[in-house]
């Protein structure tokens, strides 16, 4: 199949796993990207790059939706679905810290410290309840914060994946920023 990516995109999310099997290396470099931008550093969730690349591509190529405009809508909607895939697996983690899967400890062993990552992983989940609440007032400002943030993107890059100018993302990432801020203060 040579097909455009963007072509091969939508033929796979229309169930072609011909042209899925053909979009996963040309896509696969950008992918693991984001991944790995998406977990690196404080609060990164316990989930391996493969699995929340795999595991993003999936649920993108399974996804019904209107048709990819270019390959930055799709990055986009990477980012996107990773985001949902790390808040998910922390909201799973936090439910078994909350009591699932309950195992009696010894004393040496309720000693070690885990709180620091359990405190990351808190600050996370508040901030998906943030951009939650930004996306609800100003889509424009999440979307910005979802490729920055959550896909590693830079401000050139996210600039040109929304079609929109460097200052204007430059604007866009400090509102989105000051919003954040209040409401995790709050």
């Amino acid at each position: 199949m040579s097909l455009p990516l963007t072509e091969l995109l939508d033929a796979a999310r229309r169930g072609d796993a011909a042209a899925a099997q053909a979009a996963w290396p040309l896509v696969y470099p950008e992918l693991r990207r984001i991944a790995r931008a998406r977990l690196r550093g404080p609060g990164a969730p316990s989930l391996a790059t493969e699995d929340l690349l795999h595991e993003g591509f999936l649920r993108l190529a399974q996804a019904p939706g209107a048709p990819l405009a270019d390959r930055h809508h799709f990055y986009a909607l990477a980012s996107k679905a990773m985001r949902h895939i790390v808040i998910d697996h922390l909201r799973r983690r936090q439910a078994q810290r909350h009591g699932g899967d309950w195992q009696a400890l010894s004393w040496d062993t309720a000693m070690v410290d885990a709180a620091a990552p359990e405190a990351d992983a808190e600050r996370l989940l508040a901030l998906d309840a943030a951009l939650d609440a930004l996306t609800a007032l100003e889509p424009a400002l999440a979307n910005v914060v979802e490729l920055r943030f959550f896909g590693g993107y830079t401000e050139v890059e996210t600039a040109e994946a929304l079609g929109l100018s460097d200052r204007t993302v430059r604007r866009h990432w400090t509102k989105a920023r000051a919003f954040l801020l209040m409401h995790l203060d709050a």
